[in-house]
């Protein structure tokens, strides 16, 4: 977990990656700024200059910790920001970014060691439950959470259906799922377990799933 000496590095300039995925057919572009949820360093001017090259819609992830730089992704065009230590350890702020932002447009990211939520980049497992934090950001007024499983992530090993499902009974709340994607049969799992959308990442990189099927399928489930 958390391992970056694990990580695989694709030969692809963010630029080229994101025209790529508009000419498939991307509606949503998520993009992930590992350096600031690691702590080591940001990459916000490489994700401010990608936001302003594309009209489709970009969510930005990874060390999104204060509201003055929740701003300034959403006031530069970011559709959607993604939290998750600072929603465990400052609720305070998180509480605040729902007033200032919009609970529309800040996601809550639950990572989830076997049911646990991990913050930090995974490099630490808290006692709080998945579940109980889905419930915690309802009651706060966020419209989104994005579940991930980390035994999952980055493995090609299938989705966690199960935990998926068990956060879309909650209910009142867009289920956004990540974690394991390998296959077209992934997304139908997704969508029937009630997510309201699914992160693709490796599969894709990997030519593993094509992205115009998985827009197709996700549509016509």
């Amino acid at each position: 977990m958390g391992d970056l000496g694990r990580a695989t590095i694709y030969q692809m300039k963010p630029i080229d990656a994101l025209r790529r995925w508009e000419r498939e057919g991307a509606e949503i572009i998520h993009l992930v700024d590992i350096d600031a949820a690691y702590g080591r360093g940001s990459n916000m001017e490489t994700i401010l200059h990608l936001i302003s090259e594309t009209n489709v819609e970009v969510q930005v992830a990874g060390g999104i910790r204060s509201i003055d730089k929740a701003l300034t992704l959403i006031e530069a065009g970011a559709a959607r920001v993604v939290i998750g230590t600072v929603f465990i350890e400052k609720p305070e702020i998180a509480e605040e970014m729902v007033k200032q932002i919009g609970g529309d447009k800040v996601i809550v990211a639950l990572d989830h060691y076997e049911g646990k939520i991990a913050i930090r980049g995974w490099e630490k497992i808290t006692d709080r439950l998945l579940i109980d934090e889905v419930k915690r950001a309802k009651e706060m007024g966020f419209k989104w959470v994005l579940v991930s499983s980390v035994t999952r992530d980055g493995t090609l090993a299938g989705i966690d259906d199960k935990s998926i499902e068990e956060v879309a009974k909650v209910g009142g709340i867009n289920v956004l799922a990540a974690g394991g994607v390998s296959s077209i049969e992934d997304i139908e799992k997704a969508k029937k377990a009630g997510a309201y959308g699914l992160i693709i990442g490796k599969a894709l990189y990997e030519g593993l799933i094509s992205l115009r099927e998985a827009i197709k399928v996700g549509k016509d489930c």
